[in-house]
């Protein structure tokens, strides 16, 4: 449209123009005519007319040869009288038809001549040239106007062909070059759009989804559970999976470990759900997945529950795991907020963590629930600590050279009353929540004292102590008394912290250092190399061990800049009489490149697999 308005607008000034340029040639005509004319009078008036006798047609044809008088033609010499008009000196001369004209006199001399003048005589033929210019213009104005518009439209109906149809139907181009160029252009602008929509769906997904596991993430979650809880839910289940296994794998094997095993809980959980369409997978935190259930009531959890147990079961035996994953269920109600929902479920998982490895319970009520929860949870953790529901296993680290004793890290397991076992990071967040924490760590720390003073005299036992018992200002004094119940054993026990937590606690870690060198017992920092940073707790806390991440030795083979990281920690540590120790070797060629560097021990799978003891 903007095109066809320019192009009336610049055709309409065209025509102006054309018709002011021949407007203003005929009036520089007009003028020349006129001038032409005003002299030929003149001319004529300086003739010295003496006689009436003189003015005939004879003697005006010679006047109008010799002088060049266009205006006096013979027809017009006829009618032309010549009168005496006052004094025989003057005479009229009329030069015109009187019936055309209006006369105009001058005086000239003794003469007064009468004529019409040129203006006068020719306008009327003027303007008629003036109007045939005029109406010709605005014809052709007009009739221009419509064959473009006529051809824009067939253009445009044919354009409009060209963008709707997905390739041409004929095979010569519609506006030969032009439709050619405009297909490609049409060809390209929806690659782009492709393209686009290809990349924004790829954003989309990468925003939506858990790049772990490739299932939902917690924001989704909470996008689909708000959704969900705007109408009024019903029989809609949701099952949320805590895989228990997370912390211990990522300390012993390291976080590469720690993701596979997420993945194959993602996909054990994956598979049981396969005959729900309708269902949803999240992956919420670190080691929390949330399977919701629309149209599914909860009389029927426990098909899936159970099924979901059994594979879980069957992974954690192939594993050799302790268990693999807890589940908790619960019900979505009219006016519930999705904290509530989730408050359910981790009641639920809670009971479920308590029972059996891998079980399962669903929880339906709010607060009676939660509140038996904690009782249970309670009660649990209260029968582990009076009667030491404990169980021991032991890894043995591998010592390179004959100067390094044996050594084997001790791990803690808890037991149920009916002897079932307990998740170990569940039961120390239960009971760091219920307030019982120090009270278990003093239980479980009595427990291994005493259990591995009747072991091998030869080894060195490496016992875990928690960040908790750095914030407990009676733990060093408790424990001192606790090694002089065993005078034998303060030489073979080496005390573990990692490294963050001995950050984090910098002054305390000292005091409980000096604490533990008095009484002869060695120390050692767990899960150590996480930068620079990491020399200065040489320097401050002086420990006999130190113990290479696991992540460090994960990364070790195709690493160059790590290998010379590892190769400078090896080469300080025993500059300042350290022993390091590298954690979470699994394959021949991490034992070899650290043997290379010359680190006194190894601990992993590829070494040793923990195993209980008697």
């Amino acid at each position: 449209m903007k095109g066809l308005r320019t192009f009336f607008v610049v055709n309409a000034f065209l025509f102006i123009a054309l018709w002011i340029a021949l407007v203003g040639v005929h009036v520089q005509l007009f003028k020349l005519d006129l001038a032409r004319e005003n002299q030929q009078i003149n001319s004529l008036l300086s003739l010295q007319l003496t006689r009436i006798d003189q003015l005939n047609q004879e003697y005006l044809a010679t006047l109008r040869d010799q002088h060049q008088l266009s205006f006096i033609s013979t027809q017009l010499a006829v009618d032309n009288t010549l009168a005496l008009v006052g004094s025989p000196q003057h005479w009229l001369v009329d030069l015109a038809e009187p019936s055309k004209t209006s006369m105009q006199t001058i005086a000239v001399d003794k003469f007064q001549v009468n004529f019409k003048p040129s203006f006068e005589f020719v306008s009327d033929g003027y303007l008629r040239l003036y109007l045939t210019i005029a109406a010709l213009c605005a014809m052709g104005y007009m009739l221009t106007s419509l064959l473009y518009i006529r051809a824009m439209s067939r253009v445009k109906s044919k354009l409009k062909k060209l963008v709707n149809a997905d390739r041409l139907v004929d095979e010569k181009p519609v506006l030969g070059a032009v439709g050619e160029l405009i297909k490609d252009q049409k060809q390209q602008f929806t690659q782009q759009i492709r393209q686009q929509k290809h990349a924004i769906q790829q954003l989309e997904k990468q925003v939506a989804l858990d790049p772990l596991t490739g299932q939902f993430n917690r924001h989704s979650f909470r996008q689909k559970m708000q959704e969900m809880l705007k109408t009024t839910p019903k029989d809609t289940v949701l099952f949320l999976v805590r895989a228990s296994q997370l912390e211990e794998i990522n300390k012993a094997r390291g976080h590469q470990a720690g993701d596979d095993y997420i993945r194959d809980i993602a996909k054990i959980i994956d598979v049981n759900r396969k005959d729900y369409s309708s269902s949803s997978l999240f992956r919420l935190l670190g080691a929390e997945f949330a399977l919701v259930l629309p149209k599914f009531p909860a009389s029927r959890v426990s098909q899936v529950a159970q099924a979901l147990k059994s594979s879980l079961n069957e992974y954690s035996n192939g594993k050799q795991m302790q268990s693999a994953a807890y589940t908790g269920v619960t019900e979505l109600k009219s006016g519930d907020s999705i904290e509530r929902v989730i408050a359910r479920a981790d009641a639920a998982l809670a009971i479920a963590q308590s029972l059996s490895p891998n079980g399962w319970e669903i929880v339906l009520e709010d607060d009676e629930t939660l509140e038996s929860s904690e009782l249970q949870w309670h009660s649990t953790i209260s029968s582990l600590i009076n009667k030491n529901n404990f169980r021991l296993a032991s890894q043995a680290i591998q010592s390179l050279h004959r100067t390094m004793p044996a050594y084997h890290e001790v791990f803690i397991r808890f037991l149920s009353d009916n002897n079932q076992q307990l998740p170990t990071e569940t039961t120390m967040v239960m009971a760091q929540r219920l307030g019982m924490i120090l009270e278990l760590e003093k239980a479980t720390i009595g427990y291994i004292l005493h259990t591995i003073s009747g072991q091998n005299a030869e080894y060195r036992w490496g016992i875990n102590l928690s960040k908790l018992i750095l914030t407990d200002p009676d733990f060093c004094s408790w424990l001192t008394q606790q090694l002089l119940t065993y005078p034998n054993l303060k030489s073979r026990v080496v005390f573990e912290l990692e490294e963050e937590i001995l950050d984090m606690h910098l002054s305390n870690a000292r005091k409980l250092f000096e604490v533990l060198r008095r009484n002869s017992c060695h120390t050692a920092i767990s899960d150590f190399g996480n930068g620079i940073g990491s020399f200065k707790l040489f320097k401050e806390l002086k420990p006999n061990y130190v113990k290479i991440s696991s992540d460090l030795v994960q990364a070790l083979e195709s690493d160059k800049a790590n290998q010379q990281f590892v190769s400078m920690l090896v080469e300080v540590s025993h500059r300042l009489g350290c022993q390091v120790i590298a954690q979470g070797v699994e394959t021949l060629e991490q034992k070899q490149l650290l043997e290379s560097m010359y680190v006194d021990s190894l601990q992993g799978y590829l070494i040793s697999r923990p195993e209980l003891i008697a």
